[in-house]
């Protein structure tokens, strides 16, 4: 098989005169863009290339070594040297901002397990990254790199199985983010067919949409890859959840005319267009509007099909993407993929407050990515032989067609960004290291702001300054691996515990163990206080 970057290249040179970043250089209040063209990106990407496969060969790497690129994100030329590492030979293991948080020491043991051995990092990391112990080199502005006179290699030879680029889960496993490597296949299949399958409308000019998150996260890192080989235009946003005025410039001036939006930032925008008309109006102008992350409220649904807004929903996550533009919720596997649902062992019982509530009473279902098809993960993710279960959950609600119900597993979603959290690795800590006074706990937050911690100890307390104190011991026991944490999975305050009767908590009949979403729907209210408080 082809490296990818066969595709890229040739794409970008037969689309050389079309825009393809907007690159946001005004204010929230005050939204302007710069654009870059196919052929002007290609022109950066190939001096990049020169730059890098001449510093990082002095450094003694060899063709397909490993290389950490940790960025900021929020600046297309993030993506310049993305591709450029790859176009030298080289392959990214691209690292979060968000890894601020963990440290250096994260980033090393990250880098050390895929083989690397060197980092390129923007200069705003410098100061963190002063005693990091492998080899480390800035990326510098872009326009004051002169051009080198040397001749980059062909494209290394690679098996469709190869990894192409390497990123990391959001949520983080015992402390570490879990490293997702991309494959030339994935890459392939992800621009040929995910992607094209997942937008339906028909447009006579350019397809031009925003941009979803950072440009270090995958879905916005590999733009690249997907658009170009479809000749389409993507726009920086301010922010992801960018406000009605911002939306109307980019419809003015960049000719935005699809949007990708995460569920609660399109279900802002709904709330100013039901008093809006201007907005109202470019949303039903727009060719197609994608939203993920999560599921709408029942009501904007509703107010969706009222409108006759052009709304798909659309799960995707770093392994799959599924869409359909029928019937809201309502969802089918992408044409062309070999993805399938098959029946989970729960009942609409078991689902979380949020996904029963918007439960028909239908069987639910696993999504199923089986090993023989181009999008199945990587074999270091794959949780079954023959592929991989994502741990989502879907309802079937009419022949065919399926709504995301929630997940089938310890992950949860938190804060206002939906990053995942592995819960069970955080209570298994958490009942290691205060063993001696903690007889049990779980973690609840799904699709909320922060974490908070219901724990049980062996003997019931009822004094105040005896529950401050148990607080109190279980963050000074947690602290070390809650450092390691990203923030969002962060327990920094004893107005994230609450401290249970002993065996209070409710429990499944056969095992014992506490369930997780009863817990939460039994102390919704007092959670409600904790929230408020927690947002002073």
């Amino acid at each position: 098989m082809a490296h990818f970057m066969h595709d890229v290249l040739a794409s970008l040179v037969k689309h050389s005169s079309l825009p393809l970043l907007k690159r946001f250089t005004g204010s929230p209040t005050r939204p302007s863009w710069e654009s870059i063209s196919y052929g002007e990106y290609l022109v950066d990407l190939e001096k990049m290339a020169a730059y890098w496969f001449d510093r990082l060969s002095s450094q003694g790497v060899k063709e397909s070594g490993v290389v950490g690129l940790w960025l900021s994100g929020t600046s297309p030329t993030n993506l310049v040297h993305l591709y450029a590492i790859c176009r030298a030979g080289f392959i990214p293991q691209v690292f979060s901002v968000r890894l601020a948080a963990p440290g250096p020491i994260a980033i090393n043991k990250l880098l050390n397990a895929c083989g690397g051995t060197v980092l390129i990092h923007d200069q705003q990391f410098s100061e963190i990254l002063a005693d990091f112990p492998l080899a480390k080199l800035v990326a510098p502005d872009i326009s004051t790199v002169k051009p080198l006179s040397i001749t980059l290699p062909e494209l290394p030879q690679v098996q469709g199985s190869d990894i192409a680029m390497i990123f990391h889960t959001s949520g983080t496993t015992s402390g570490m983010p879990k490293p997702i490597p991309e494959t030339h296949s994935w890459l392939t299949f992800q621009a040929k067919v995910q992607w094209p399958g997942a937008w339906q409308g028909k447009l006579k000019t350019q397809t031009t949409l925003n941009n979803l998150g950072a440009f270090t996260a995958v879905g916005s890192a590999t733009c690249i890859n997907y658009l170009s080989w479809s000749g389409q235009c993507v726009v920086q946003t301010s922010a992801t959840n960018f406000g009605a005025d911002e939306l109307l410039a980019m419809i003015r001036e960049c000719g935005l005319n699809n949007l990708l939006l995460y569920a609660p930032w399109f279900s802002n925008l709904l709330s100013i267009a039901r008093k809006n008309a201007e907005v109202l109006e470019a949303l039903r102008g727009m060719t197609q509007i994608a939203y993920t992350g999560a599921a709408l409220n029942p009501e904007d649904e509703a107010w969706i099909i009222e409108q006759d807004l052009p709304a798909t929903a659309l799960y995707a996550t770093t392994e799959s993407d599924l869409s359909d533009r029928q019937s809201l919720p309502a969802m089918r596997v992408v044409k062309g993929t070999k993805c399938r649902f098959i029946p989970a062992s729960l009942d609409t019982s078991d689902l979380d407050s949020n996904s029963e509530k918007r439960s028909r009473g239908g069987r639910l279902f696993d999504f199923f990515i089986p090993d023989d098809t181009p999008n199945c993960p990587h074999p270091s993710v794959r949780n079954r032989p023959d592929g991989h279960i994502t741990g989502d959950l879907f309802e079937e609600i009419q022949p065919g067609y399926y709504a995301f119900r929630g997940r089938n597993d310890d992950w949860i979603r938190v804060s206002n960004n939906r990053y995942f959290c592995d819960t069970k690795s955080i209570e298994d800590n958490i009942l290691k290291t205060c063993s001696d006074f903690v007889q049990n706990c779980v973690l609840v937050g799904h699709y909320k702001p922060r974490l908070v911690l219901f724990a049980e100890p062996f003997v019931a307390i009822q004094d105040d300054e005896e529950i401050h104190a148990f607080k109190e011991r279980i963050l000074q026991r947690h602290s070390e691996f809650n450092s390691q944490l990203y923030e969002s999975e962060r327990i920094n305050s004893p107005l994230q515990i609450v401290v249970a009767a002993p065996g209070s908590l409710p429990r499944t009949k056969e095992k014992g163990n506490i369930r997780r979403k009863a817990a939460e729907d039994e102390h919704a209210e007092l959670l409600k206080s904790i929230y408020e408080k927690l947002e002073v």
